[in-house]
């Protein structure tokens, strides 16, 4: 009979031994190719769990300190390859919640701008209503510069008159990829219900950014749009229209 237990005890002690999970991961890099026996008797999924946290503990530890931040700690003495999933799998799980929040978030900030910035474009509609290069030349004739010149209309839809108007003017493509930008910040008067116009210039030959000045210039209207993102829109009143602060 003690025979028996004791054979029993020892088949035990074996496979709690064989299990690849009760293997200690090195601290030292350069052994870790020690464990890849019992690597390999992992599921797929442990396995990539586990490869997952090795690599986050050493090879992205050091990257950490390389790119001026802190150093993360390696690996833990006594860490088994059965903690390192579990600890992979929670680090995960809180990514994937925080990515959720994150999401959750954007989507919400991104709504109220939305809600904010509707009566914005009801109150004034912006249109581009010429674009064309303007040739800059010297006394000899001989070629300065080329301007991308543009003029914007605005309208006043409300019933109050504007003082000023704050944003930003895209002109896109068909795809809805930008051509060209403008910042604009027009303390010129519109009445209500009448329109104004703003004019402005900037270099083509000498570009600053990715502008696509040229070829916007070329485009027939039906080949771009406009997209207006009001800032500001202050009344003669004192009232005002703005985006809220991130």
């Amino acid at each position: 009979m003690k025979r028996v237990v004791a054979t029993a005890v020892v088949c035990l002690m074996l496979a709690a031994c064989s299990n690849p999970k009760n293997t200690e991961v090195p601290q030292d890099p350069a052994q870790l190719e020690s464990i890849k026996p019992a690597l390999d008797k992992l599921t797929p999924e442990e396995r990539a769990l586990a490869t997952g946290y090795i690599v986050r503990h050493t090879v992205g530890a050091k990257m950490a300190g390389m790119f001026g931040g802190k150093e993360g700690p390696g690996i833990p003495q006594g860490m088994t390859l059965g903690k390192a999933i579990e600890e992979q799998g929670k680090f995960l799980a809180d990514r994937k919640a925080e990515e959720s929040r994150q999401a959750a978030l954007k989507a919400q900030l991104e709504a109220q701008r939305e809600a904010a910035i509707k009566p914005m474009r009801e109150a004034v509609t912006v249109t581009l209503l010429s674009k064309s290069i303007e040739e800059e030349r010297g006394m000899s004739g001989m070629l300065l510069d080329e301007n991308l010149h543009v003029v914007f209309g605005y309208k006043n839809n409300t019933t109050k008159d504007i003082s000023g108007v704050k944003g930003y003017v895209s002109a896109r493509d068909l795809f809805g990829d930008e051509l060209s930008g403008f910042a604009i910040s027009n303390d010129t008067s519109i009445p209500a219900g009448q329109s104004v116009t703003w004019a402005g210039s900037r270099s083509v030959k000498f570009s600053i950014g990715d502008n696509k000045d040229r070829k916007l210039a070329e485009l027939d209207d039906s080949k771009y749009k406009v997209v207006w993102e009001p800032q500001v829109i202050v009344f003669a009143d004192g009232t005002k229209l703005e985006l809220p602060k991130e």
